[in-house]
Formats: C-alpha cells, sequence, structure tokens
C-alpha cells in the first residue's frame, strides 16, 4: 500500500495523449498479472471455473491496486475496495 503512488496512474500527458502508469505496482508484478489471459490457453488441465476464476483474481487484483492509487479515500469510503475484495475472496474458495 505504501508504494501506491497516484502520479504513476494512467493520464493524459500535455499533449492529449495516454500516458500508460502502473499506479505504484512493480512492472514484474503487472507483467505476471497480465500474461494471466495469455496462458489460460495453454492450461488445458483446468476447468473452464479454474479459467474464469483465475481471470476474475488477475483482473480485481490490477484493478484494487489502481484504484487505491488513483483515489483511495473514495474506494474505502464508498465501499469500492470492500466490494473488490469480497470479489477476490469468492473467487478464491475451494468450493
Amino acid at each position: 500500500m505504501g508504494s501506491l503512488n497516484p502520479a504513476a496512474c494512467d493520464r493524459m500527458g500535455p499533449d492529449g495523449r495516454l500516458i500508460e502508469g502502473n499506479g505504484g505496482v512493480d512492472a514484474g508484478t503487472m507483467s505476471t498479472l497480465a500474461i494471466v489471459p495469455c496462458v489460460l490457453s495453454d492450461a488445458d488441465w483446468l476447468t473452464p471455473d479454474h479459467h474464469v476464476r483465475l481471470l476474475a483474481a488477475a483482473s480485481v487484483t490490477t484493478g484494487i491496486a489502481r484504484l487505491l492509487a488513483e483515489d483511495p479515500g473514495t474506494a474505502i469510503l464508498h465501499g469500492l475496495a470492500a466490494r473488490m475484495c469480497a470479489t477476490l475472496d469468492h473467487v478464491t474458495r475451494t468450493s
């Protein structure tokens, strides 16, 4: 949480072009999360349910880091972070 940085989030540059940020999440973690959808097709031993769960977990993990970096007050006060954590809790259940 301490490394999340709003200045490192996606934003528009002075020329109107998108500057892609990382919200303070290190490049290795973002790379690992971004590759999940690409490698799932090779994981034919996983059930479709497992594929969906892995996609959801990677998406929520990436999204919550950006959300907390960009606007932590709103994320916490309006329950956005709690809902994302509940989603992550749900997709990581084994039963």
